[in-house]
């Protein structure tokens, strides 16, 4: 679950105004995560990776208290934020939530099961799920997310796919990682862009050679 918090500073985590979180995601038997809440400072690096802002529609894929919804809209101005928990109390306070702040025609939450979801209108996805949570989902990414659409997960990769992240695998904040993939590229990255200049120069020549041949 990819979560945060809607402001800065003032709200304890694992509450929105007074009401406790002791049912959440995890808590349900068909759970991909426990609940546990991304600290605000790790929220808003997801989302300063990612590029969030004016024109994205983020789905936050077990939402938890909202706080990525809220973070999103609030302090990053994306279009439209959807989220996604199986909790029904928690989705409850949620809507009331967004209702009073006065949010309704940009953040929208619902009670259901993720994998169910279109992510077609997605062009941002947030994750704080676990490695096979990710793995699960890896398939319907692929099949679903447009082109230049961005994953970006909390702590835990998204087995087989390369990160955006140039000179490593994943983006360090103290003891949190945050992993930054672009779709499509994330899994169709050419396998030559892994070869230094002297293994592809190698491999180019013995492409030629049998190239050559073939024409004999």
């Amino acid at each position: 679950m990819a979560m945060g918090r809607g402001k800065r500073g003032n709200e304890q985590d694992g509450k929105i105004r007074g009401w406790s979180l002791s049912l959440a995601w995890g808590d349900q038997p068909d759970s991909v995560a426990p609940y546990v809440p991304s600290p605000i400072p790790i929220v808003r690096e997801m989302l300063d990776l990612a590029k969030a802002g004016p024109g994205d529609i983020l789905y936050d894929l077990g939402c938890g208290d909202g706080r990525i919804l809220f973070t999103a809209v609030e302090e990053y101005n994306v279009d439209e934020a959807v989220g996604y928990d199986l909790n029904s109390l928690m989705v409850k306070a949620l809507k009331q939530k967004i209702k009073e702040k006065g949010l309704t025609d940009r953040i929208k939450v619902f009670k259901g099961n993720f994998f169910d979801v279109d992510l077609t209108p997605a062009t941002l996805v947030t994750l704080y799920l676990t490695t096979s949570g990710n793995a699960k989902l890896r398939p319907k990414f692929e099949r679903e997310l447009n082109e230049g659409a961005r994953v970006v997960s909390h702590d835990f990769p998204i087995q087989g796919w390369f990160t955006s992240k140039p000179d490593g695998d994943f983006y360090s904040f103290g003891s949190h990682k945050v992993y930054l993939y672009i779709v499509p590229m994330a899994y169709k990255k050419n396998a030559s862009v892994m070869r230094s200049k002297g293994e592809e120069d190698r491999w180019s020549r013995v492409r030629r050679l049998f190239r050559s041949l073939d024409r004999t």
